[in-house]
């Protein structure tokens, strides 16, 4: 039985005038009348109206009546694409199979119209909702815009309803490749004038009739079907209408055929976009099962469609799409990546100030290293208040200002500040030796050498000088946060944020309280991070908090095992099926050595034996050696010598686990801890565990989470006793 309930989008109909072009059909998608805050979206009644009144029109550019069409939509949105909660149902497969077949008679039809059909994008056009807008022969958007793509490959499926088809004949292969096989991965969208650039729009408009204008200049330009060499629109398309009257008229003659005829340049340059992404053939293969593997299908399927697109009819190339397409959308990949996208989407940064918050007026950063000068940038690019570094030394003070400042300027640079609010923004940043000069702040945080006695110094002098109600925020990465306050007259004024490097890019910050925070200062750190346009995710104080806890407990029996004299190499692959952004040694090179052997000497002696404090690190440290080289041949860095010299390996060291066995001993140890951090209040839910690991370790969005993985491998059951999700991912038949 379905629980679905679907906010069916309208689509508002109305016929204008335009002194180019004739009668205009200009169909505008919009929310539910009474939910103008929600976005159009595509369910099985929405994609029904789309597809109806488009088809409407279409009937109507056949009968004479209009001599163009349009489509916009309202507000900050053309369409959003599929309603995402619609994958929540059990009959999801059935919705998703009924609108591709409507998308794709749609797309076939269209270009056998009559006349021009123009998308204006006022607003976000993603996936289902671009691919609308890919049956127009114009585009144009609103300058403003953000949010065109097609990111369905990171949610398990493809673009199904023409975009993997059709996509390359709109933007050329090299960028229809990247859009839908690698900007996923990224949460890379396109802005307006990107897809101006990349040929997606045709023109930028600041409103509807600025478009029709543009449109109906580009319409004016396109010569007569009988004056022109273009490969025109299939004329076999016609026939497979149905319903097409034997008198309909020509197709418009602007209109090219959407797809590479075998040996074509444009067959040639799509096979070489293909190649230059992912290398030989033999190598796309390799990739593609390598994904299969990690559980990730979906962007294989994309690529052999594309592989196979030349010499295809269209309705050929949309039924192969369409088969992928509901074949994806029943796979556990698809049910873990949309549980992901949920989180996400619910974990975003809201609109609204967090209540019971602080004003915030001036910020202080007790020291002046890289960490201190990234969060300081990021504090005054925030907030918009002035921001005073402070640092014993002066030379260290001034190069971590001019660091801060650097970041403010690489922002103004990729256009997402303009000059004059960088300016006003850099002037905000200050350096310090002075302590009196952080008097004044509402805020101060440390970011100081990871020291617990450091760090509690430089709280006590904070203290001395700061307002009773001034908020003391700690970046800690592993220590006590209610040790570092246990001697305060204060410690209710005491949180952690920790920011994940590099700071600018992660999108994770853990916030830490303590049994003695009170909810004003953990409402202000909660609020300090939404301001950022951060993900803010509440753990309890406890060693390593989510995501270092959990990723020490992984490294830590990769090097238990290198410890006991396995070899490196098979080490470091054995995770693969992970799925991880990289490598362990990879990660550890990336942590810093001296870095990652404090943290797993302070977890073990906190936790006790489930962690592994290493030897080996600890002399690879002392070597200043780096676990692995770059490579010219290989998508991973490969394994230093000097790890085998440091710790030494026994081909037949039997007891040391590598491999399978490794990946199984990695799985039981997050299940367990994961577990215990339940148990003991770390945090309250999996979904916080999974949000964490996804923007903070980079876990595969594609598994869904850690806690989904574990539960659909086994190890929750084996380690815990029980899943963490029920029978949501333990199979789906």
């Amino acid at each position: 039985m379905s629980s679905y309930t679907e906010h069916v989008t309208r689509v508002l109909t109305e016929d204008r005038e335009h002194p180019g072009l004739g009668t205009v059909a200009v169909l505008t998608f919009a929310p539910p009348e009474g939910e103008e805050r929600r976005p159009a979206t595509l369910g099985p009644r929405s994609i029904e109206a789309v597809t109806g009144a488009i088809a409407t029109a279409l009937d109507r550019a056949e009968a004479g009546e209009i001599q163009a069409i349009a489509m916009t939509g309202t507000g900050r949105v053309f369409l959003a694409g599929a309603d995402l909660s619609m994958f929540a149902d059990p009959t999801a497969a059935a919705h998703v199979e009924g609108m591709t077949r409507a998308a794709h008679d749609l797309q076939i039809r269209v270009r056998t119209s009559p006349v021009p059909v123009l998308a204006h994008l006022n607003g976000v056009a993603l996936g289902g909702g671009l691919e609308v807008a890919l049956m127009a022969d114009v585009r144009t958007a609103a300058p403003d815009v953000r949010g065109v793509g097609v990111p369905e490959t990171s949610l398990g499926i493809l673009p199904g309803w023409g975009g993997t088809t059709l996509l390359q004949s709109v933007v050329g292969a090299e960028t229809a490749v990247r859009m839908i096989l690698e900007d996923p991965a990224r949460d890379k969208q396109l802005r307006a004038e990107q897809a101006l650039e990349e040929g997606l729009v045709d023109e930028l408009a600041d409103d509807l009739e600025e478009a029709l204008d543009q449109f109906a200049a580009l319409v004016a330009a396109h010569v007569d079907l009988e004056e022109t060499d273009a490969d025109v629109v299939d004329p076999a398309l016609a026939a497979t209408v149905a319903g097409a009257p034997a008198d309909a008229p020509g197709a418009w003659a602007g209109r090219e055929a959407p797809l590479p005829g075998v040996d074509t340049p444009e067959a040639e340059a799509l096979l070489d976009a293909l190649d230059a992404a992912h290398g030989s053939a033999e190598t796309r293969r390799t990739w593609a099962s390598r994904l299969e593997v990690q559980g990730a299908p979906a962007v294989g399927r994309a690529l052999a469609l594309l592989q196979a697109l030349p010499g295809s009819t269209l309705s050929e190339a949309l039924a192969r799409e369409g088969a992928a397409l509901e074949e994806l959308v029943r796979s556990d990949a698809a049910a873990a990546s949309m549980y992901s996208a949920e989180l996400l989407r619910r974990g975003k940064p809201g609109r609204a100030p967090v209540e019971g918050a602080r004003e915030i007026r001036r910020v202080g950063v007790a020291g002046a290293g890289l960490m201190a000068s990234q969060i300081a940038a990021q504090l005054a690019l925030g907030l918009q208040v002035p921001v005073v570094m402070r640092d014993l030394d002066t030379a260290t003070a001034s190069k971590g200002l001019a660091a801060a400042r650097e970041v403010i300027s690489q922002t103004a640079a990729r256009g997402m500040l303009d000059e004059a609010a960088a300016t006003q923004i850099a002037e905000n940043l200050s350096a310090t030796t002075d302590l009196q000069d952080l008097a004044g702040c509402d805020l101060v945080l440390e970011a100081v050498p990871e020291v617990l006695a450091i760090k509690q110094s430089v709280f006590a002098e904070l203290e001395s000088v700061l307002a009773e109600d001034a908020l003391l925020v700690t970046n800690t990465s592993s220590l006590s946060v209610a040790r570092m306050a246990e001697e305060l007259a204060h410690p209710e004024r005491v949180v952690g944020l920790h920011f994940f490097n590099p700071v600018a890019k992660m999108p994770l910050v853990e916030v830490i309280h303590t049994a003695a925070t009170d909810e004003a200062t953990l409402a202000t750190g909660l609020e300090v991070v939404r301001r950022l346009k951060k993900f803010a995710v509440r753990s309890a104080d406890a060693p390593g908090f989510i995501v270092n806890r959990l990723l020490f407990r992984v490294l830590g029996a990769v090097l238990a095992s290198v410890d006991a004299g396995a070899d490196p190499a098979e080490v470091d692959a054995s995770l693969d099926a992970l799925g991880l952004p990289m490598r362990p040694f990879a990660l550890l090179d990336l942590v810093g050595l001296a870095v990652a052997d404090h943290v797993g000497q302070v977890l073990a002696a906190e936790l006790g034996d489930r962690f592994h404090a290493s030897a080996g690190l600890s002399a690879m440290v002392e070597k200043q050696a780096r676990f692995t080289e770059r490579s010219k041949t290989s998508v991973h860095p490969t394994v230093s010598p000097a790890v085998a010299e440091v710790f030494g390996t026994d081909p037949a060291a039997a007891t040391a686990p590598v491999g399978d066995a490794l990946l199984e001993k990695v799985q039981d140890g997050l299940a367990e801890e994961i577990a215990l951090m339940l148990a003991s209040g770390v945090v309250e839910r999996p979904e916080q565990v999974d949000l964490a690991l996804i923007l903070g370790a980079g876990f595969p969005r594609h598994r869904g989470g850690v806690t989904p993985y574990l539960d659909s491998s086994g190890a929750s059951q084996r380690a815990a006793g029980r899943t963490f999700h029920g029978e949501m991912f333990t199979g789906r038949g």
